[in-house]
């Protein structure tokens, strides 16, 4: 009994010793849902942009971020518009990662970028679970974002996304996240994307994991009613006093050039640094910029001189690019989510030019000369003006240091990175004559 019984501990062990090792545990297929991942090949997906390794490990789909590759995306060869989605993620607390949905590829929008609505995954609760507009440039989709616990950055967590029409819910670990509205210009139908984000040099590797992919196509008036809890304000937190401004009365030539109507305009100085976005690495300088600013019938020109020792723009994010940023906020309202008199205008230092989500781009135009410590953007906005009246009005320097992403932002006022989506921050302009 004794030999028969030692030889039954010694065959268990060895079973033991032959299953892989892995905290993974799998669901089965709830019902009316389709699996998305059998869990051992990756039938059915397909890699867009990036060189990020997407592999079978344990039963889950692993994803190895790549030293110097943009952002990198697994995606499904089917595409979905009203859909319940279910997965469970693991991701490591170093990596930012999201997954796609409703998004597209085109041979015609920046050489294939994926991009459209991405909810993110990510160890700062301040995101997780949080709808952003993947490789628009548009930035965040859900206005509002509150901190909260519901992501757990040390084991596996399990995500629900429900969509419907422009309503897109999201809930981590049974509780709920976000209830918002897509905006018009977010495609309706895509392909669902697992993304692994790139990462800066000498940094990584990371990685993240997902399982238990299942999805259910819905009809219009399918799925829940509940809705999800209204989140609190995320409204711009200046961190250092209210800066007041001058524009005086002139007409330059838009060339990028320092002309002599520039003479004793006054300077305002772009040197408070937006703390929590900087990663630069010691002995790397933050970049800051001049800007002068002058006025005329219809138009609010900026002169911005960026001291910058090392002028990049090749990221596939024009926000992450050398770049300068104006912010205009006609009646100075200082509003949360953007009305109709805001505006958001960006000119990188090679000259491209991008606006915001909401700003007419015929509004604006600019020029770019290179300088012997940076670059100079000389831009002309169409505006309102009169003599006397003050604006809401900000600026911001973005800086690459040549790693293919932004490693600091630089600000006139507004010490937070929300200006993009919130104006409450701004300085304040006044027109003199």
């Amino acid at each position: 009994m004794k030999h028969q019984l030692t030889t039954l501990v010694i065959a268990i062990v060895a079973i033991m010793a032959a299953a892989p090792c892995s905290d993974a545990t799998f669901a089965q297929t709830p019902e009316g849902f389709t699996s998305l991942f059998d869990g051992e090949s990756l039938d059915g997906w397909e890699q867009k942009n990036g060189t990020a390794a997407y592999e079978v490990v344990d039963g889950t789909i692993k994803g190895t971020t790549a030293t110097g590759s943009p952002n990198s995306f697994l995606c499904s060869k089917k595409e979905y518009g009203d859909f319940e989605l279910q997965f469970d993620v693991k991701c490591d607390p170093d990596l930012n990662s999201g997954v796609q949905i409703r998004s597209v590829s085109k041979a015609d929008y920046k050489k294939g970028r994926v991009h459209g609505p991405q909810v993110e995954i990510a160890g700062p609760a301040l995101v997780s679970g949080f709808i952003y507009s993947e490789g628009t440039g548009r930035g965040w989709i859900s206005q509002e974002r509150t901190e909260h616990k519901h992501y757990k950055n040390d084991g596996w967590n399990s995500y629900k996304v429900v969509a419907q029409g422009k309503r897109v819910r999201t809930w981590i670990n049974g509780e709920s996240v976000e209830d918002a509205e897509m905006p018009d210009v977010e495609p309706t139908k895509g392909f669902l994307g697992l993304q692994v984000h790139g990462i800066p040099k000498n940094k990584g590797p990371f990685s993240v994991q997902w399982k238990n992919i299942y999805i259910k196509e819905l009809a219009a008036d399918d799925g829940e009613e509940e809705s999800a809890d209204q989140m609190g304000d995320d409204k711009a937190n200046v961190k250092e006093g209210l800066r007041v401004g001058k524009a005086s009365h002139g007409t330059p030539v838009v060339d990028g050039k320092v002309d002599d109507v520039w003479k004793n305009v006054p300077v305002l100085k772009v040197n408070r640094d937006v703390k929590l976005e900087n990663t630069l690495d010691e002995g790397q300088k933050l970049p800051t910029a001049t800007v002068r600013c002058l006025w005329d019938n219809g138009h609010l020109y900026c002169l911005a001189e960026v001291t910058d020792e090392k002028v990049a723009t090749a990221s596939f994010d024009e926000w992450a690019q050398d770049s300068v940023e104006f912010f205009v906020d006609e009646n100075l309202s200082k509003t949360g989510p953007y009305d109709d008199d805001d505006a958001q205008y960006r000119t990188n230092a090679a000259g491209d030019e991008t606006v915001g989500a909401s700003t007419d781009a015929k509004s604006y135009t600019s020029k770019v000369s290179k300088t012997d410590d940076g670059y100079i953007v000389e831009a002309c906005i169409n505006l309102k003006t009169e003599a006397g009246k003050k604006i809401g009005f900000d600026v911001q320097v973005n800086n690459d240091p040549g790693t293919g992403f932004r490693g600091s932002i630089t600000k006139w006022n507004d010490a937070t990175n929300n200006t993009w989506e919130n104006l409450s921050g701004v300085g304040e302009l006044e027109l003199v004559k």
